[in-house]
């Protein structure tokens, strides 16, 4: 499941000064007001997988092989797991109730790694 880091902000200014570390970080910015702000950081996996699986499906094994379909099967398995699942979103928010008028539970900035 994608991780998602929820942090109080005071106000909009707030929320600039928050995001600018997860943003140097490699984040995007995908929705963005006054009150929020929602930025998601892709994870594709690593690179030396991707190259040893793209080596395997180039020039290892033979077109004619069922093992073709059985290491692009793996590969596209590998590449969603980490796509769907590893990738990191951070909501950035002065509003302190959910919709139902239920109280927000807050992140602690010290405590998320990724800006560390």
């Amino acid at each position: 499941m994608t991780k998602t880091y929820i942090l109080k902000a005071e106000d909009s200014k707030d929320i600039e000064k928050i995001a600018m570390p997860f943003l140097d970080k490699g984040f995007k910015v995908i929705s963005e007001d006054e009150t929020h702000l929602i930025a998601k950081k892709r994870n594709f996996g690593s690179y030396f997988v991707h190259l040893i699986f793209i080596l395997l499906i180039l020039f290892v094994i033979s077109y004619t092989s069922w093992m073709i379909y059985v290491v692009c099967g793996v590969y596209i398995t590998y590449f969603l797991y980490f796509l769907f699942s590893k990738s990191e979103v951070v909501l950035i928010t002065t509003e302190t109730s959910d919709k139902d008028g239920n109280p927000v539970e807050f992140d602690n900035i010290g405590d998320i790694a990724i800006i560390k």
